[in-house]
């Protein structure tokens, strides 16, 4: 086991790197002057000349992404000129934001949709697994912003039942669950439907094994079995649930905008708009970062699980 997360971490540098270098050039052909944007109108030849040797864009563009490059091992992502901060305090407090709003709607999502796709499973072919497929078919149909508009619409404007903005966080537990319930529905359904599909299949297939007939005979009890084979579905389930969760740590950009909750993705939403590069630049780094340690995690875990994928991998 060891050797199999030590061969996993060592594949995961090259392409850190790589992801560091493929966002370092799309920052560098996005549209628009960084400078203009912070610099007031009118300003001289000198100011700009000034200002674009302390951002380092008087430099030659390999030495400026070997100096971003070195100075992300130290942790230093840069510093916003536009919000005069340095890029990874702006990052940390949207990032944790993002993370507690990513969890909790993962949490609904990946356990709501294995319910629904065992339940469905169970009863293949009857009224209840057309009903629990017809669910989770809704889910993956139904576009998360448009539901998150609708959502507000009702609950926060007409019916005046939920908050509409930020997160709650200073007002207690009570006002933070009212300020999660529609965002985490909102995002959360197509991480449901997707699960609920995923953990049917693997259900059925592993209901449909030899090993469920000995159970069987054996006299074991029905949750028993369901049990058995739960345990033998869940290396899909692991690793679809693996990538929404990073989908939903990425930062949902509409649905933190529509409900002002002050992620990633708003960040990165605010910061492009104002011609912001830095922060977008270490935000979308610390996002593919993400990525690729959740997969890794769900990499180990599903080794863990099935010692057959551990020896596959080496």
């Amino acid at each position: 086991m060891t050797r199999f997360i030590a061969g996993r971490l060592l594949a995961a540098v090259p392409l850190l790197v790589g992801i560091s270098l493929v966002i370092f050039v799309l920052m560098q052909v996005l549209p628009g002057n960084e400078v203009a944007s912070i610099l007031p109108p009118g300003a001289g030849p000198e100011e700009t000349a000034a200002l674009r040797h302390s951002l380092g864009l008087d430099q030659s563009l390999p030495l400026r992404f070997w100096t971003w490059l070195t100075n992300l091992f130290t942790g230093n992502l840069g510093y916003s000129a536009v919000q005069q901060r340095t890029v990874s305090s702006l990052i940390a407090a949207a990032w944790l934001n993002t993370a507690i709003l990513a969890l909790c709607t993962a949490a609904f999502g990946i356990l709501s949709g294995v319910a629904l796709g065992v339940t469905a499973a169970y009863h293949r072919g009857k009224w209840i697994d057309r009903l629990l497929s017809g669910v989770s078919l809704t889910g993956l149909s139904v576009p998360s912003f448009w539901l998150a508009i609708v959502l507000l619409g009702i609950f926060g404007a007409t019916l005046r039942l939920l908050p509409t903005q930020g997160t709650g966080l200073g007002d207690g537990a009570g006002s933070f669950i009212l300020h999660l319930i529609m965002p985490m529905v909102a995002g959360g359904l197509v991480t449901q439907g997707l699960t609920a599909k995923v953990a049917r299949a693997a259900m059925i297939e592993a209901l449909d094994a030899e090993y469920v007939e000995t159970l069987r005979a054996k006299g074991l009890r029905v949750p028993r079995i369901l049990w058995h084979a739960f345990k033998n579905s869940l290396n899909p389930v692991l690793a679809t649930s693996g990538l929404q969760l990073g989908y939903l740590l990425g930062g949902q950009v509409l649905i933190e905008t529509i409900f002002s909750w002050p992620g990633m993705g708003k960040l990165v939403y605010a910061a492009i708009g104002a011609r912001d590069l830095q922060t977008v630049q270490g935000a979308m780094l610390v996002i593919a970062a993400t990525f690729v340690v959740l997969n890794l995690v769900v990499d180990i875990v599903q080794a863990a699980v099935n010692p057959v994928l551990r020896g596959s991998h080496g």
